[in-house]
């Protein structure tokens, strides 16, 4: 009674100053102390987050990716509930006793933990274990009779109440943004993982993260649904509405095609597809050019069932490339299950963190999601007028200014528009821009315009691969415009690039021999279109 009477003054003083301490203060950060890197890792980011070294809590459990439900209750449930009580970050009674999976369960609790960091080493999956199905589960579907889930997910439960069940998965009350009661947040912890395919991986992430908050996120929005299920669909393209309604320059793929080479991809800040098992493609190139902080989800069953490598499911390939926050499903999900992709980008959109964000899009917990990314990322923490002044210096900032000329057109006119893009094409020369301006002055009838901004791409010797998808479109807006010579010049330049991926030389042998029959060169477009039928014919078996 006496521990109880405890709890309650202490929740009431908790509530009567105004619950959490700052954000950072209030991080626990926990490593696996068999991982050095795991270690290093975390102390790393508790310094670059001004998180006390305190914070981090070291357990001692497997490195591997996938764990028996028994040890995760003995190396990291239980152990890590033990270390929260010690350091008072949950104030609690412990039940009398351990439930039918060997858990420590707590009768009452509070907590003061704004986010739980688990950190690449510490376990990220936890095996199905048949014979602990609880009885009495029939009317459960058979598909939902696992207790298999995702560390992270688990422990977002870990001061729940006893005889919580394993099996399946629990309703989470901050959903869609619903009002949660005391007692609800005092039962669920904020849970996010900093992870990848390799420490350098990590430790880039938590850089680039920083970085991308001190200038704003920048760059464009692609949108690849075409998807096996309707309602997916629907979550994806809604995210790019989104995304479009921010000004973001945002291109959407609703045919079953996937994206690929063909398509644009050039400052991928915002990214959100499905329904490819692996990453490929563009996905797997190690020197695409990604913006600072960029977001990425490729919705799929298994998109996350490793993270630890650069070529397998999703989340590894798009932290090896530089990507700075995504999620993704460590076992069978199911589509009404998972995280849902606009309402992760409104949450953001409203200066809201990476890990309140996925809380308020998450449906379930003790389930399979994991979310990689510093929690206390805010992508939308500057908007788009302090970027405007104080980030022109930025990297990117070409793609900013994009998102202006955008707002101009929408909100003002085509000609603010227009005078506002010369000044930043003056400032910032990019291709994008000169796309962007062109295509807005052909519309307009004024080619002599179109064709001046668009010369630019003259000087230009080589073109890196993710920028050939927007020079194709450069080049056959030239050859729109009548200038069909400079066009050819393009792309053969395009095409005089080494070792490039099939999917991508297709696309510019396709654009590019029609442009070299109009310049008379029809040696060569006869040639081009040959090796594109080439490597279109499907390959013969070996006998």
């Amino acid at each position: 009674m006496n521990n109880f009477c405890f709890l309650l003054a202490w929740l009431s003083l908790a509530l009567s100053v105004g619950g959490f301490a700052a954000e950072a203060d209030s991080v626990v950060v926990v490593v696996n102390e068999n991982d050095p890197d795991s270690v290093a890792i975390g102390e790393y980011y508790a310094e670059q987050r001004g998180i006390p070294v305190e914070n981090i809590v070291r357990l001692k459990t497997s490195s591997d990716e996938t764990i028996s439900l028994s040890d995760y209750v003995t190396t990291i449930s239980n152990p890590l509930l033990d270390e929260l009580l010690e350091r008072e970050w949950i104030n609690g009674v412990k039940s009398a006793e351990k439930d039918r999976y060997g858990r420590e369960r707590l009768s009452v609790s509070v907590h003061r933990i704004r986010f739980l960091v688990t950190v690449r080493g510490v376990p990220l999956r936890i095996a199905n274990t048949g014979d602990l199905i609880e009885p009495g589960q029939e009317k459960i579907p058979k598909q939902f009779k696992v207790n298999r889930a995702s560390v992270d997910s688990e422990l977002a439960l870990l001061p729940a109440p006893p005889n919580l069940s394993m099996t399946a998965f629990q309703a989470n009350p901050y959903f869609e943004g619903k009002p949660v009661s005391d007692s609800d947040a005092n039962r669920i912890l904020k849970v996010a993982r900093l992870d990848g395919p390799t420490k350098a991986d990590v430790i880039r992430l938590i850089d680039r993260t920083i970085q991308a908050e001190k200038y704003g996120l920048m760059g464009r929005a692609y949108i690849d649904a075409g998807g096996p299920h309707a309602k997916g669909d629907e979550w994806i393209n809604q995210a790019g509405d989104l995304a479009e309604g921010a000004y973001f320059d945002t291109e959407f793929e609703t045919s079953k095609r996937p994206r690929g080479y063909q398509d644009r991809l050039d400052a991928p800040a915002l990214y959100f597809g499905w329904y490819r098992s692996n990453a490929y493609g563009p996905w797997r190139e190690a020197r695409w050019s990604v913006p600072p902080g960029a977001i990425a989800y490729h919705l799929h069953s298994f998109s996350a069932t490793t993270v630890r490598s650069a070529t397998k499911s999703w989340i590894g390939p798009l932290i090896s490339q530089g990507y700075c926050a995504t999620f993704g499903y460590v076992y069978e999900p199911y589509l009404e299950f998972t995280v849902r992709p606009h309402l992760f980008l409104q949450h953001l959109l409203r200066g809201n963190n990476f890990g309140d964000a996925i809380m308020y899009s998450n449906p379930v917990l003790s389930w399979q999601t994991v979310a990689v990314g510093d929690p206390l990322y805010r992508p939308f923490q500057k908007d788009l007028d302090a970027q405007l002044e104080s980030s022109t210096e930025a990297p990117f900032a070409a793609y900013m200014g994009l998102r202006q000329l955008n707002r101009l057109e929408a909100e003002t006119s085509v000609d603010e528009a227009l005078a506002y893009g010369r000044t930043l094409f003056l400032k910032h020369p990019s291709l994008a821009v000169a796309y962007r301006l062109g295509r807005i002055y052909k519309e307009r009838g004024q080619e002599k315009e179109a064709l001046e901004v668009l010369k630019v791409i003259r000087y230009i010797t080589s073109f890196s691969r993710d920028e050939a998808a927007l020079v194709q479109r450069i080049a056959n807006l030239l050859h729109e415009l009548g200038a069909s010579e400079m066009a050819f010049d393009i792309y053969d330049k395009l095409l005089s690039e080494p070792n490039q991926p099939k999917g991508l030389r297709i696309a510019l042998l396709d654009g590019g021999a029609p442009i070299a029959a109009a310049v008379g060169k029809a040696a060569l477009s006869s040639r081009w279109s040959l090796e594109s039928q080439s490597l279109k014919r499907p390959l013969t078996p070996k006998k």
